[in-house]
C-alpha cells in the first residue's frame, strides 16, 4: 500500500494466495468522507454527518470498495474528539442497516 492509494489484500481459505478483488482507490477520496465541516449548530452538524454517510454508502455501492468504511472510521478516530457530525454519520449507518419499521 502506498500513501496515495488504499487496497485490500484478500486471501482465500482455499489457497491463501488469492489476489484482491478490490480496485485501487485514491486514499484522499476515501478519507474525504470523514472530513466534515462543523457549523457549531448541533442539529445542522448531525445532518451533515447523515448526508455524508449517505454519500459514502452510495460511493461504496458504485465502487464495490466496502473497506472504505473502516478507513473512514479510523480517520474519524484519529481526530481525537467526537463531534455531532460523527453522531449523525453513525446514526444514518444504523438507520440504513436496520429493517424499516412496519
Amino acid at each position: 500500500m502506498t500513501n496515495d492509494t488504499i487496497t485490500c489484500d484478500a486471501t482465500s481459505t482455499d489457497d491463501m494466495t488469492s489476489e484482491s478483488t478490490y480496485p485501487r482507490i485514491n486514499r484522499d477520496e476515501v478519507l474525504s468522507f470523514a472530513r466534515m465541516p462543523e457549523t457549531g449548530d448541533y442539529a445542522a452538524d448531525c445532518e451533515i454527518g447523515r448526508n455524508r454517510a449517505d454519500e459514502l454508502i452510495m460511493w461504496m455501492a458504485e465502487t464495490s470498495f466496502t473497506p472504505a468504511l473502516a478507513a473512514v472510521v479510523q480517520e474519524m478516530m484519529a481526530l481525537g474528539r467526537w463531534t455531532a457530525n460523527h453522531i449523525g454519520f453513525f446514526q444514518r449507518l444504523a438507520d440504513r442497516s436496520l429493517p424499516a419499521p412496519t
